[in-house]
């Protein structure tokens, strides 16, 4: 098995983004985090950029305008390329004039400092497997600028197995997010965590946002 990963090629997503571009358009130091679907040949079904630092959204819509056009190095199961769900997290920075783009598939804010090369957990699915469709809730809670956020504790270990999931914080409460995103989670087949090259047993933390203008 192995995990989902950014790539090398030219259309990968590293490679897409146009750093010269955001320099000269004034993009300063800047991070954001996403979630994307990815099918079993490696390229985006769906993507969502959130928790954009502020005066990020240049790289934002950089990203935004390469992820659908970016080709990933496909999760591997029993030999098989599957789909599978990715949390990663994009740094910019101006470092003595240039510019420097660092892409991480974690979301784990001791793992980004160190710049380490650990990848989270992946969900996938398996061909012929029954998932039942989640349907969340929408409502006028939930915009653009304030979307709904839940963060959640997964703890995976080195064989795949989901050991335990809990919801940590859900914005705005009482809309039963974190209970469906629970169930969600526990129905889903993973691939552990990978740290450096190898899979790991871990406790990992993601945000899930929801609003009606995400992308």
């Amino acid at each position: 098995m192995r995990p989902a990963l950014i790539g090398s090629g030219k259309d990968a997503l590293i490679n897409m983004i146009d750093t010269q571009k955001l320099s000269k358009e004034g993009q300063g130091d800047a991070a954001l985090m996403f979630f994307a679907t990815l099918n079993q040949r490696g390229h985006p079904d769906f993507f969502s950029a959130y928790r954009v630092t502020p005066g990020g959204e240049k790289l934002k819509n950089e990203v935004v305008r390469c992820m659908y056009k970016a080709h990933f190095v496909p999760a591997v199961y029993n030999h098989a390329n599957v789909p599978a769900k990715i949390y990663g997290t994009i740094i910019f920075r101006v470092v003595d004039g240039k510019p420097h783009l660092r892409i991480f598939l974690n979301q784990e804010m001791s793992e980004l400092k160190r710049e380490s090369d650990f990848i989270g957990p992946q969900a996938i699915a398996l061909p012929g497997h029954v998932y039942e469709r989640i349907q969340y809730p929408r409502g006028p809670w939930a915009s653009e600028d304030k979307p709904g956020i839940v963060e959640v504790s997964l703890s995976v270990d080195a064989s795949g197995e989901l050991k335990d999931v809990q919801v940590l914080k859900e914005m705005p409460p009482g809309h039963n997010f974190g209970a469906l995103m629970i169930k969600a989670i526990r129905q889903s087949t993973y691939l552990p965590a990978f740290r450096n090259g190898k899979p790991v047993d871990s406790t990992t933390h993601f945000h899930m946002t929801l609003s009606p203008g995400r992308r």
